[in-house]
């Protein structure tokens, strides 16, 4: 069983350097002569875009692929689940950054960056780019680009979640040339390659100095004015519709933003949109073995749709040309295995990072003090944990796949700690009264239901969004009769995404539900193990005191949650992997011990949706966020077999 610890030796990232920089120097010496997709030959005929070789970097990344050297041309189809899916698109077109994960996540390998040097301090990463890469619109990609990213995010009016900006360890850009630069940290950064590697690398590339200054009052002295003209109140606001730092919705909504990536917005996600569509980037700088420049598939077409019957109708007509998310669930399963004749399609595997199926998350943070008090109280936690039937749960839910398991990394992590695991999973309403008498729960009132510590009635809401995981409200509404059955009253609260946000750094909800992350990638998401960030709902204001990024309703966290911060405070600054895990089994321990969060039972396998004619994917892939599947296959060497 391979165990997954999320961090790499110095020596492991150059010597993952040194080979696939090899690589990219040789594939220039063999592939004597570079070749295009056919769809771009008009074009460079007519005189309106430069021949290939002009178009790609001096040693552009050399990609094997999976099985075979592809053929060019047809269309990717699949779909989003509404218009804010934008996860899909970060899983599909946007994972290029410096650097990368390779296909088994076992190491970071260059990207756009062709090598990198770490100081024996861990404070300053020197990055050296390809030469000449190009944006979408064949401006120059240089050094020039990550600074003028960097001082961006530095801006205290500019809102932006990233690792970049870090108030804890800010960091710094020395531009040596065009295609030199160095990330100064003020502190020491251990892991800061994995953050690069990740989902999250994509940020510091994805702003074209060229493109986004006119946006910035620093570079042109009308910015303000122009984001007025535009109806924005701010320039930083016209900014971020402009130039979306970040992959989500409103990023895929401007055609002229200049990208990096394989393919490039055609039609773009806007609100009213019911598709859309992206074409190949006739500059992407990476090809085959043979020369040809990638990627092979000519277009991307995602349907947008709030329908998962439509979706679901789609793939199994054979109108999906490769698709996990949304559909990919244990209650279509039965469905896709019976029709991959008809619809002419495969089911591939998926293994899963994700601990839980479903992390109940109360908010031990509420604004309502007599709330917050009792939530805060473990004993309350574990009473309610108690009154789970995992074993029903899994077997009405999900026909018997998985186990009971808490939000704790799984089996095949460095970390599994089988003790953490199954802490509190057995169905057991004993020991739920037990732990609510613990707890200082009042007296149970004529209806059975517990009240409050002062008598006053008990009700919980439990936000939740049933189109992001259909099986949740199906979950959900067993652990309402469940906790109902032992004096515990809840309510459902079903609504959109956005609300289901916003209602965050308000404080005023009572739990929020959400899937088990970090199972696999612990260091990297250690959202359930202790109040990391703006994911760990369970603690959203401690969280923000840890960050530093929302000081107006940051709340200094309990003395253990401050140790763990501290724990992780020195994690991130440590270049020894080995020490790292230490520290994060010390984060893991007091986790364990305090038990935040609750889960309910470990994923059972995953699977994915192919057509049959679509080459080059890999039969078994490992899915989580921040390794976002099925980026990291590489989906631009992907190709469609001719009949």
């Amino acid at each position: 069983m391979k165990r997954f610890s999320g961090g790499l030796t110095r020596s492991a990232l150059l010597r993952a350097t040194a080979v696939v920089t090899l690589l990219s120097v040789s594939g220039f010496a063999y592939a004597q002569q570079y070749h295009q997709a056919p769809a771009l030959d008009e074009a460079v005929a007519a005189g309106t875009l430069p021949p290939v070789e002009q178009r790609l970097p001096s040693n552009p990344l050399v990609v094997t692929p999976v099985e075979s050297v592809g053929t060019y041309g047809g269309t990717w189809h699949s779909a989003l689940r509404g218009g804010l899916d934008n996860a899909w698109i970060a899983r599909t077109v946007a994972y290029d950054g410096l650097v990368r994960y390779n296909r088994d996540w076992s190491e970071i390998i260059p990207n756009l960056a062709e090598s990198w040097e770490v100081s024996e301090d861990a404070r300053t990463y020197t990055f050296k780019l390809r030469d000449g890469l190009k944006w979408n619109n064949g401006t120059p990609f240089t050094s020039a680009d990550i600074a003028f990213s960097v001082e961006l995010f530095s801006e205290p009016g500019y809102g932006v979640g990233t690792f970049v900006k870090n108030p804890r360890n800010p960091v710094t850009v020395d531009v040596i040339d065009d295609t030199t630069f160095s990330l100064v940290f003020e502190h020491p950064n251990g892991v800061i390659m994995d953050d690069l590697a990740s989902v999250n690398g994509f940020t510091l590339v994805s702003l074209s100095k060229d493109y986004c200054s006119q946006f910035y009052p620093k570079y042109n002295p009308d910015a303000v004015a122009n984001a007025k003209a535009a109806g924005f109140e701010t320039w930083e606001l016209y900014m971020q519709d402009r130039c979306s730092w970040a992959t989500e919705t409103i990023r895929w909504a401007n055609p002229d933003l200049p990208m990096m990536n394989a393919w490039m917005i055609d039609e773009p996600l806007t609100g009213d949109a019911t598709r859309t569509t992206f074409v190949r980037n006739p500059y992407y700088w990476k090809v085959d073995t043979e020369g040809n420049q990638l990627p092979y598939i000519d277009r991307l077409e995602m349907r947008v749709s709030d329908s998962l019957e439509e979706i679901t109708l789609m793939a199994l007509n054979g109108e999906i040309d490769y698709q996990d998310r949304h559909i990919a669930t244990v209650a279509n399963q039965p469905l896709f295995y019976d029709g991959q004749e008809a619809g002419d399609y495969r089911l591939g595997a998926n293994v899963l990072s994700n601990s839980n199926t479903l992390v109940l998350q109360f908010n031990l943070n509420h604004v309502d003090p007599a709330r917050r008090e009792l939530f805060q109280n473990k004993d309350f936690r574990i009473g309610i944990s108690h009154l789970i039937d995992r074993e029903e749960i899994i077997d009405v839910v999900f026909t018997g796949q998985g186990e009971p398991y808490q939000v704790a990394p799984r089996p095949e992590s460095v970390f599994y700690d089988e003790e953490y695991a199954k802490q509190y999973t057995e169905f057991d309403p004993d020991a739920a009264a037990a732990a609510f008498e613990a707890a200082g729960l009042g007296p149970k009132d004529a209806n059975g239901n517990y009240t409050m510590p002062d008598g006053s009635p008990l009700s919980i809401t439990v936000d939740l969004i049933s189109t992001v995981r259909p099986e949740w409200i199906d979950m959900m509404e067993l652990i309402q009769l469940q906790l109902g059955a032992g004096g515990i009253k809840i309510d459902l609260n079903n609504i959109d995404r956005t609300l289901y946000y916003d209602k965050r750094p308000l404080g005023d909800y009572d739990a929020q539900i959400w899937q088990g992350d970090g199972g696999l990638d612990v260091v990297q998401e250690p959202r359930y193990y202790m109040a990391a960030g703006d994911e760990s709902v369970w603690a959203y204001r401690w969280a923000q005191w840890f960050q530093g990024s929302r000081p107006e309703i940051a709340e200094e966290p309990a003395d253990w949650a401050k140790k763990q911060m501290d724990l992780l405070t020195e994690l991130r600054a440590e270049g020894d992997p080995a020490k790292r895990d230490d520290l994060m089994r010390q984060v893991l321990t007091i986790g364990k011990e305090n038990f935040p969060v609750i889960g309910i039972s470990l994923p059972g396998e995953g699977y994915y949706i192919a057509k049959n004619n679509l080459r080059n994917v890999a039969e078994l892939m490992l899915h989580a966020y921040l390794f976002p599947t099925p980026a990291p296959y590489d989906p631009f060497q992907w190709y469609f077999a001719q009949e």
